[in-house]
């Protein structure tokens, strides 16, 4: 069972929310989560570029923002595969090259038993990936972690960044190539991923300073504008995102 505090943060992740609190009413936080555990600003952009907003109000309050990630990654410590499970999920494509590249995952992964959703083909080149999680793999299944799950269709089974993964390459059906982007252009590749070891951060007593996730807000209300954001406040946020990832892997 998950603490009140778990059951929050992983809510919040999959946008479960509700009221006007500008930082809790989120329901795509999951893109500001995510996009800070890549390197560079290169993922902001293609969000952007698809119309996805990078809300700025994520970035106002650090402590607020490592406390979601210290929860989510709490989840995962007590939470694991019952039995050997097969999901899948559709990927951009120039994020899954980051994560075939690193052999691990880079950010939070979303996959689901229901096949490949059609709710995530909204993205320009995209890979199919299978995923195989072995039994006692630390994942969410959220059908059996949370006590009502608001968004049971899409079946989500969810993986958290620094799994060990590993590729095979497979050859494209007939009916996954009518599997279009955004662009209506037909998968990459496709790809059977198997989960392996996972580190999970505690980010006990962490803390970040401020300056650079102000940047980061000037950077993500230029980019949702469609402008090109200050070179300053794009050097800074990349610095404070290192920050960051170094926090996550110490």
């Amino acid at each position: 069972m998950l603490t009140n505090d778990q059951l929050s943060a992983v809510r919040y992740y999959i946008g479960d929310v509700s009221g006007s609190d500008p930082f809790w009413s989120q329901p795509k936080a999951y893109l500001v989560l995510n996009s800070l555990l890549y390197p560079g600003i290169s993922t902001e952009k293609a969000r952007a570029a698809e119309g996805k907003l990078l809300d700025p109000e994520l970035l106002s309050d650090t402590e607020r923002l490592l406390g979601v990630y210290r929860e989510l990654f709490s989840a995962f410590r007590e939470s694991s595969a019952e039995k050997e499970l097969i999901t899948y999920r559709v990927e951009r494509w120039s994020d899954h090259l980051i994560s075939r590249s690193a052999g691990r995952t880079t950010s939070f992964t979303s996959t689901s038993t229901a096949g490949f959703l059609k709710d995530y083909r909204d993205r320009a080149g995209i890979a199919l990936l299978r995923f195989v999680i072995p039994e006692g793999t630390p994942c969410l299944d959220m059908a059996r972690v949370l006590p009502e799950y608001a968004k049971s269709q899409e079946a989500e089974v969810l993986l958290p960044p620094f799994m060990e993964l590993s590729y095979k390459e497979l050859p494209l059906t007939e009916e996954e190539l009518q599997i279009c982007d955004c662009n209506g252009q037909p998968p990459k590749g496709s790809f059977e991923v198997r989960c392996g070891a996972a580190r999970l951060p505690e980010l006990a007593g962490k803390s970040l300073p401020q300056e650079g996730a102000d940047a980061g807000k000037r950077l993500y209300t230029a980019l949702s504008s469609g402008s090109s954001p200050s070179p300053a406040d794009a050097s800074a946020y990349i610095r404070w995102k290192e920050q960051f990832q170094r926090i996550l892997t110490e």
